[in-house]
Order: structure tokens, then sequence, then C-alpha cells
């Protein structure tokens, strides 16, 4: 069933809230214990630099996929079943991101622990990419003067750039899991998947 209209909205609408939530709960990491001496304070500063760069990245990667959510959804007029269920599914690793993130602020120095965040951000990658084929696929959902194929191209371009990033940090956990923590600053750097141009109409 395709639905069109304002309903389209009530799904950006409720998708924007989890993502505004999940990011807001990153920071809930980031906390000293109480009741410190003043001397102390400065040790575990220095002591929550992991968590901070977790939070770091996690915030910028879920920032990162709200603004290619919201490129594609720019692109939608109405959806159809298999479009919620795509998008709950990414909303559903999008809530999961707080945890996979504590993983890696408080277990930086295991290589398990990386690996499951890596693998968590290239399936919501994926999901995320997928989103944007699926209404590539189906023409009906999209608006008016928007080339599929182009749409189609450009979000296949995209999740192979940042799984590349994703698998080349996973491959560099096995010498090294510092390494492989500033792998994905490669994300910002390069500008690569998500963080690209604007899913525009009829832009490649």
């Amino acid at each position: 069933m395709i639905e069109r209209g304002r309903e389209i909205e009530r799904t950006i609408y409720f998708s924007d809230a989890v993502i505004a939530i999940a990011i807001t709960l990153l920071a809930l990491e980031l906390r000293l214990p109480q009741d410190l001496a003043s001397g102390e304070i400065v040790r575990h500063l220095v002591g929550l630099l992991p968590r901070l760069y977790a939070f770091l990245i996690s915030f910028w990667v879920i920032a990162a996929y709200w603004m290619a959510h919201h490129r594609i959804f720019n692109c939608i007029r109405a959806y159809d079943g298999g479009l919620l269920r795509i998008n709950f599914l990414f909303l559903m690793w999008i809530v999961l991101m707080p945890f996979s993130s504590s993983l890696i602020g408080g277990y930086g120095d295991l290589q398990l622990p990386f690996v499951v965040y890596a693998v968590h951000l290239m399936l919501a990658t994926f999901t995320l990419s997928w989103l944007g084929l699926h209404a590539a696929r189906n023409p009906h959902l999209m608006e008016p003067g928007v080339d599929p194929r182009s749409f189609r191209r450009q979000y296949s371009h995209r999740m192979l750039a940042m799984i590349a990033v994703f698998a080349l940090a996973i491959a560099a956990s096995f010498f090294s899991t510092t390494v492989a923590e500033f792998t994905l600053i490669l994300l910002f750097v390069a500008r690569p998947g998500l963080l690209g141009r604007r899913a525009s109409r009829g832009v490649t």
C-alpha cells in the first residue's frame, strides 16, 4: 500500500526524535565520580579521554547519518511497507549506538569491542543505503524530477566508500586498536560515503 501526503511527515518526525534521543544518550558516558579531591580531577579527566573519543566519533557519525536520512527523505514523497520496515531497522541500529560506543570507550584497548563497534556502523550504513536504494527502485515513491538511476548510483557508491573505511579499520585492529580507532577519522578527512554531497534531484 502506497501512502502519500502528510503521512510521510510522521515517519520523518519520528525518525528525527529517535536520532535526537540516541545522540543525546551518548553523553551519559561522560561523567566523573562524585566527591573527587581537587588533585584527582585531572587524573580522572585524562581517564575519560577514551570515552570522549568514542563520544566524538559516534556523535559525528550519527550526525552524518541524520543528514543523509534527511537528504533521502527530501527526495521521497510517498512510502510503502518496505520503506517503513527498512527505516525502522535503521533506527534500531541508531538506538544501539550508545551501547556500542560505550564498548570502545570502556574497552578501547581490546580488539573485540572495536570490531563489534565497526560492524555495527557497517550495518547502519548498509541499512541507510538500502533505504535510499529501495526508494530508487520504486519511482512512484520519489519526488517528480528525481532521477532514480542517479539516486541509486550515488547511494551505492556511498555505501561502498564507508564500508571500505570500516573494513580497513577492522583489518587495522588485528595490529593495533589505537591505529584502528584513528582509521575511523578517514570518514571525516576524506569525506566519503554519507559525508559526501547532497543527494539532490538528478545530482550524481
